[in-house]
Formats: C-alpha cells, structure tokens, sequence
C-alpha cells in the first residue's frame, strides 16, 4: 500500500498488540504539536491547486456567468445588502434555567419542533409555525403563521428545524429549489404574536440525517453543518447567502473566500487526497439586523459524522479512495473547528463513529470516540444501516491535534466486543459508554457463552461489563445519574430498563408497557425530568408510543400516545398516558408534509406535565399516584382564503 497506513481496529487484544509494532513503525508523524491546518493564501493558489487536482475531471473554476458578475468577485467576501425589518413589539424573554429539548451537550441547543419562551410554546408542523400561551395555568393558541410568508408557496422546502433565542425563532428547512438550506427569521413578541423579519438561503447539500441535528445554537449564534460538493465546481460550492425579497431569491453570494479553505498536511503533499466535498461549519449571529455569517471549510471526502460541543465542531471525515485504491482502506480524518474562530486543526484516524452520540468532549479537552472499522457516518439513512465491523473506544488528547499530519497509534484505541444488529446505539453516560446492537443476539455462541445485547464501557478503564436487557434495544438515554434502554421484545411489550452505573453496571428495574411500539425514534422524542429537590435519581420521563393489538403486530397509527414513567427508588412504574384524539382533522398542508422530525413531545415545563402530539396539546397533572388529563387543545389550521 505503499506506507499508507490501514488501522482496522479488530476484537482480538493480541492481535492489536502483535500488530502495534508494525503500525508504530509506519506512524512517523504521531504527535500533534499544536499546529494548525493550513489555509490557502489566495485565489490564485485555491484555483491552481484545482486546476492541478482535476487536471482529468474538469472543474469548472472560470469566472462567474455575466447575470450573476454583478453580485460579488470571485471567492470574495461580500456583505449583503440590509433587509427590512418588520416593527418590533416588546420582546419575549427568555426565563433562566428550564430546557425542554433533550440535548446532547448542555449549553448546546439543537433545531427542533417544539421551542419554550417564558411562558410560551412554540411548535414547528409541517410549514408552519404556531405559539401557545401556557400562563396562568391554562392553555391559549395565540398565533399561526406559515414559515413562508409572502411567497406563493414552499418552493418544495422542508422545514425541519427551529430555534429560539430570546425575540427571535429561526426555522430552518431544505430547498431543492434552492439548492440550499432556507433561514425563515421571525420576531416574537411578550404576548405571543409573530412577526416575520427575513429569508435567507445558505448554500448547501440536504443535510437530512435520521439522528443528527443539522443546526445548534449557543447563545445568539447559529451554528450550522453543510456538506458541499465541488463536483460543479469550487467557485459554486463555496459557502454563500441569497436573500428573499419582494418576491425573488437573488444570487448567492459568498461569504467566504480562499483563505478560510483548509487541508490537512497529507493533501498539501499530495493533491489527491484533497477530497471532492467542502465540509463547512457556518456561524450566523442572529441578533445582528442582516444575516451576518461566517464560514470555516475543510476539503476532505463524502462520508462523515459530526459532533457539536460547547468549544468546537468535530467532522469525522472518511477517505474512501482519495486515499487508496484498496476498498478495506479505512483511514479517515478528523476535524476540530474551534468555535472562537481559531484555524481548525486535524488528526488522521482509522474507521467511522455510528453517530453524533459516538463523540464526548471531556473537560480537558481531550476527546472519546466509539469507532467502528467501517460505516457511512450519520448522513441521511447510514446510521441505521451499520450492520457489521469491529467496535473500539479512540482516546485523543487535545494536544494530538494538529495540522493534520499526525496519525493515531494503536494504544489509542481499546478493542472492544462487536454486536450484532443494523441499528446500533450508543451513549455516553457519566463515566460509562454504553452500546447495543439491534438486535438480540441469542443464537449466537461465544466459547461456550451466549453472546451479550449491550455493553458497558469504563471511559477511564477497567473491565467491559457484558449485560442483556432481554429485548432489542432501540433507545440508549441518560436519566439521572443512570442509564435507560428502551426496546421491544417478542412479546409485542415495549421495554424499558433502567441500568444503575454508581458501581459496576447492573440492570435495577425493568417496565414492560404491553402492546405497544416507540412513536418516533429521535433523540428528542424523550425526556427525563428529575425531581427539583432530589439528586436526580426520582423523576419523571415520557416518550411517544404507538398503541396496538395485544401481541403488539398491529398498531393504531404514529405516536397514538405519550406514555409516563415514574422512577422513584431506582424502580420504574407506569405513571400514566395522555392519548391523542383518533381523526385529527385535515390541516389543508401545503408544505413539509411529511412529518420527517416526528410531530409527538413530552413536555415539561413549570411543574407541569404536557403532551404534544400533532396538532393537539393536552396537559396532565399527577393526582393519587398517576396523570390524568386535566385540559386539552386542538390548533389544526384552518384553510386559508384563497389556498
């Protein structure tokens, strides 16, 4: 392989140790120094590079077409004109301290349906946009809106995503139309009212994923992931905005240039390994009258896997054959992209996470990782269909980072048992990683054993604790100081088991809720809700759950139900449901009709006890031991004169 470098990381320990001396030997570069990656000086330099890497496929690098020469130079960055804003009422506030998003990363939020502002609900359902005043303990529609105000229709945009910070949501969707990500800003006022400010398009490829969050938000910045092809060309995939106005989308525009495209050392020495996909971290302060944003770019290859912390955004890039031509070849590079503007920095690292979850950033800095020798990353559908390789847990520390020259060793890496199932999960949990396969693997045989469902992982060391929750497990979650594992079983009964990870890991309590599947499988479909007085351990958690026959084959449409559990002594016991009405009306929907991100939430907020399911809201309250519903609401739209 002419000294590249193939690390598969494989289940044997003596095999990862025989093999070490090798690995090390070929590893010239293994400590990062604290460099960074390097920029390109100019245009020039960018479009010579090109020019040389695709000296057989043609890119297209001239200067733009005389309809859009106008709008900015060539890989320049260009500020874009002012939009007016609609008049601004007193403003929403934000009340400290309660989220109702189930986040990865405390402090991160992530684009969601449902939003909390004071006393204020906002929910996202398929291109609209809706508040709900829960004050005084009641329950009050106050506004609906469409996401696209002013056009005569959605352009074929999905709106997935949404964010609060203080008087502005931001609702973010994919335009095929556009090519590109549409940024629907709106103001929002103390008493519920909304008010659109602007529409902008950042260029983008869809950034569907069925786990990842494409958006985040710390504070009023707007943090965004796209993945750009340049197969059309440099001067076309480079980060840009298009403002709606009037009724027309203009040009895009970019707002970044050269000097904020990165490589890592390997493809500065060799342009192959330059990669045809520009990953692109964008950050857009939203408290600024225009869309004022920023872009770092780093051109590495298709599949990836990113993470958001608190400091930085980390994409986990495979090479594929920009590296090699040999298929097994499963080196990647990873990416950090500093969130205080610093250069990004890299390391060369082998195989692919399962997804967001697969990432931890420690308060050192340093980084953990659950790898497998093979995968797609998050993209799209690819986390559902990593069905094989090998499992490890890489360490890295902060300082290993660099200008992408040096490569992981092999003692980075703690082999780890593989699992079987095309839906893997993974989470960490305190001091423990936690990961399952998708199935039970009951058939299977290891000297002389039955092979185990799940494991735990001692982050800091120690042994790997085997466990079998008994049934498939299609939800790892944090609650409390604890973990949880949903999944169905064979005898149609949902699941849940609570994993207690104050010693060595040991299942503690166990629920079964019979006939009954999970109603969404993202993240944000559960939350957990400790009691305000306790250490975390006594709560409450709720998940959408689809309603169905008694051997659980046949069920009664999505997300019939959100069902409550209460834990209380580390036992699990059904605290209730509150159950959506059959037959919700026909909302006449005109955009984002597909239910993509799920339309069902448990919500918690205030001491009280909600239940978001399509278009209705229904509140419970825990009285003589369970919930019971105490008010309900319906916000169907009604259709619009003219539509």
């Amino acid at each position: 392989m002419n000294g590249l470098i193939q690390l598969r990381i494989p289940r044997s320990r003596a095999l990862v140790a025989a093999i070490g001396a090798a690995l090390l030997a070929s590893c010239a570069a293994s400590e990062g120094d604290g460099s960074a990656m390097r920029a390109f000086a100019s245009e020039a330099e960018l479009k010579a590079f090109l020019a040389k890497r695709n000296a057989v496929q043609r890119l297209d690098v001239a200067e733009p077409a005389a309809a859009d020469a106008a709008a900015a130079p060539v890989l320049e960055s260009v500020p874009l004109p002012s939009v007016a804003v609609a008049p601004e009422e007193p403003a929403a506030k934000a009340a400290p301290g309660e989220g109702i998003t189930n986040v990865q990363t405390a402090g991160v939020d992530e684009g969601g349906i449902v939003k909390k502002q004071g006393d204020l609900l906002i929910v996202l359902r398929r291109g609209r946009l809706f508040t709900i005043d829960a004050s005084g303990g009641g329950m009050r529609p106050i506004a609906a809106v469409d996401v696209f105000p002013g056009k005569s229709d959605a352009d074929g945009a999905w709106y997935d995503e949404m964010l609060v910070s203080d008087d502005t949501v931001v609702v973010l969707g994919y335009s095929y139309a556009r090519s590109g990500t549409e940024v629907n800003r709106f103001h929002l006022s103390a008493d519920g009212k909304l008010k659109w400010r602007d529409t902008h398009y950042l260029r983008s490829g869809d950034y569907y994923s069925s786990r990842n969050y494409a958006s985040r938000l710390i504070g009023d910045r707007l943090i965004f992931y796209a993945p750009l092809p340049t197969y059309e060309g440099i001067v076309d995939s480079l980060p840009a905005l298009a403002t709606w106005q009037k009724g027309k989308v203009g040009a895009f525009k970019p707002f970044t240039g050269a000097r904020d495209i990165y490589m890592p050392q390997p493809a500065w020495a060799d342009d192959r390994l330059a990669g045809d996909v520009l990953h692109s971290v964008m950050i857009c302060d939203l408290g600024s009258d225009d869309m004022d944003c920023d872009a770092t770019n780093v051109l590495g290859s298709w599949s990836r896997s990113f993470y958001v912390s608190q400091n930085a955004v980390y994409v986990w890039a495979g090479m594929g054959s920009e590296w090699s031509s040999d298929p097994a070849d499963n080196r990647a590079m990873l990416y950090r992209i500093p969130l205080d503007g610093g250069a990004p920095q890299a390391v060369e690292v082998a195989g692919m996470p399962l997804d967001q979850f697969s990432f931890r950033e420690e308060g050192d800095g340093s980084l953990n990782v659950l790898t497998m020798d093979e995968g797609g990353g998050d993209a799209m559908w690819q986390a559902e269909a990593n069905d094989k390789g090998d499992m490890a847990l890489l360490h890295l520390a902060a300082s290993r980072f660099g200008d992408g020259g040096a490569k992981v060793k092999p003692a980075d890496f703690r082999a780890l048992p593989g699992v079987e199932g095309w839906e893997r999960q993974n989470r960490f949990v305190g001091d423990w990683l936690l990961y399952a396969g998708g199935q039970i693997r009951r058939d299977l045989r290891k000297e002389g054993g039955e092979q185990a469902a799940l494991y735990a992982v001692p982050v800091k060391g120690g042994e790997v604790v085997p466990l079998d929750p008994g049934n498939q497990v299609g939800r790892i979650d944090i609650m409390g100081r604890d973990a949880i594992i949903v999944g169905s079983g064979g005898d149609g009964a949902l699941t849940f088991t609570t994993v207690a990870l104050d010693g060595t890991p040991k299942l503690a309590s166990r629920y079964a809720f019979p006939a009954a599947a999970e109603g969404e499988n993202r993240s944000h479909a559960f939350f957990y809700r400790p009691d305000p007085d306790g250490n975390g351990d006594d709560g409450l958690l709720g998940l959408p759950v689809m309603r169905g026959s008694d051997d659980g084959t046949k069920f009664l449409g999505s997300a019939a139900s959100i069902l409550y559990l209460r834990r209380a002594a580390r036992d699990l016991s059904l605290a209730g449901t509150l159950d959506a009405r059959p037959g919700q009306g026909d909302d006449h929907c005109l955009a984002s009709c597909v239910d993509w991100y799920g339309n069902a939430r448990p919500v918690f907020f205030g001491g009280r006890i909600f239940a978001l399911m399509g278009y209705e809201l229904v509140e419970g309250r825990w009285q003589d031991g369970k919930i019971r519903e105490t008010a309900r609401i319906d916000f169907t739209p009604r259709r619009q004169p003219g539509r």
